[in-house]
Formats: C-alpha cells, structure tokens, sequence
C-alpha cells in the first residue's frame, strides 16, 4: 500500500490520480512506470481511467 501525499496544491490531475482506487493506480503504473512530472501522471491518469472505464463497461456486461 501506497501513501498518499500531501495534495494542498496538486493539480487537478494529480487530485484524479490519487483518488483512483490503488489497485488501478498500480495497473497503470505497470503499464506507464511511476509518476514522474506533470505531464506523465497526466498519461498515467488518462490510463487509470481507461482500466476503470474497462472494469465498469465489462461489470456490466457491455463487452
């Protein structure tokens, strides 16, 4: 399990990011690696979504 830090003045992004569940916080970091600078956890936010846009199409039977 990960800590979160502090995100008083994170970007919006990074906010997303966090509040993804840890286990696809972890799936995209397999995919993308750690977060690095900005524009790298917004790629890793943009495939946490993807994976949790993916689980919630397959919970219900769409795919």
């Amino acid at each position: 399990m990960t800590a979160t830090p502090d995100l008083t003045n994170a970007t919006p992004a990074t906010r997303e990011w966090y509040a993804l569940p840890e286990h696809i916080r972890t799936a995209a970091e397999a995919i993308a690696g750690p977060p690095r600078p900005m524009t790298h956890i917004e790629i890793l936010l943009a495939v946490g979504m993807a994976i949790a846009n993916e689980q919630e199409t397959a919970k219900r039977g769409e795919r």
